[in-house]
């Protein structure tokens, strides 16, 4: 193991999860958020490095106290929580970790897909139970043959359209504009994208360009046999007209791991059947644990193990 002086020393602006923090503590020196400013100003003067999560972003007050702060990586994909001009103006310089993200995100987005198609939850639930001995199931949807659609082709969405064109799904996608160089058809309004599909996967980020971006036009376009996906951000759903939609069984279900109030749901969605919830759960993998140490890490100056 590195010795405390020899790591580098790293402010922490905000909670890390513990198995995310242990790892990191191996070859970092953290400082915790409260910790910050008991510390000498000499001391806080000399930190150039911090780590934050995505959806932590960097508060002004814990940045004030880190006036030679330089490098600031930040454990997730999305952007939306940082005010980068501010930062920029800091001379601070801010490193995302979108990649270590993108095959357990792709990876969710598929299983949701399966999930909620092939009813895989209530089927479980249905074994557990001892109802089969009193018959089968009813039954659910085929996955292979449908049509997908994918908002957002970016890292994600890419990773998540190659991989339902290879268990035989007919992918298409929509985005601010074409792509060049794929074999995925590009269209240019989501409601006729919501209306020509089986599955509508959300992989879009999440700001203010993309809020509520699926709204009861496009859930209606969705229609009783569509299903919604979501693994971007809550912000991108009308999470009441998904909820309307939901309940009355205009959408045949939807596959949700990100919401709009987090981590306490709109408590409507636990009474239906024909959805399926993750607790914002994509990247909670030990290989993704390995990689985002060992990314951070090297955003940070820290030596390899």
């Amino acid at each position: 193991m590195t010795d405390r002086s020899d790591k580098p020393r790293v402010a922490m602006l905000g909670a890390l999860a513990p198995d995310l923090r242990a790892g990191l503590a191996e070859r970092l020196d953290l400082v915790a958020p409260d910790q910050l400013p008991q510390l000498p100003a000499a001391e806080r003067g000399g930190i150039k490095g911090a780590v934050t999560m995505a959806m932590q972003g960097a508060p002004e007050a814990l940045l004030d106290l880190l006036p030679s702060l330089t490098t600031l990586a930040s454990c997730g994909a999305g952007l939306e929580k940082f005010d980068e001009p501010a930062l920029k103006a800091r001379g601070i310089a801010l490193y995302p970790t979108p990649h270590v993200m993108t095959e357990d995100t792709a990876d969710m987005a598929v299983a949701l897909v399966y999930a909620v198609a092939r009813d895989i939850v209530a089927g479980d639930a249905y074994v557990r139970s001892g109802r089969w001995k009193n018959g089968r199931r009813s039954r659910a949807t085929r996955v292979a043959g449908k049509r997908a659609g994918i908002v957002g082709l970016g890292r994600i969405g890419r990773a998540v359209a190659d991989r339902l064109a290879g268990v035989g799904l007919n992918v298409s996608y929509h985005g601010p504009r074409p792509k060049s160089g794929l074999l995925y058809h590009y269209v240019a309004d989501i409601v006729a994208l919501a209306a020509a599909v089986d599955f509508l996967v959300m992989t879009c980020p999440g700001d203010e360009t993309t809020r509520h971006i699926v709204n009861r036009d496009v859930l209606r376009a969705l229609g009783p046999s569509g299903f919604l996906i979501n693994v971007s951000r809550g912000t991108v759903v009308d999470e009441e007209a998904l909820l309307e939609a939901l309940e009355n069984k205009t959408i045949a279900g939807a596959g949700l791991d990100v919401f709009a109030q987090e981590p306490v749901p709109n408590s409507r969605f636990l009474a239906l059947s024909n959805v399926v919830l993750q607790p914002h759960a994509s990247v909670l993998t030990h290989d993704n644990l390995r990689e985002l140490v060992d990314e951070v890490c090297r955003i940070l100056g820290a030596s390899a193990q």
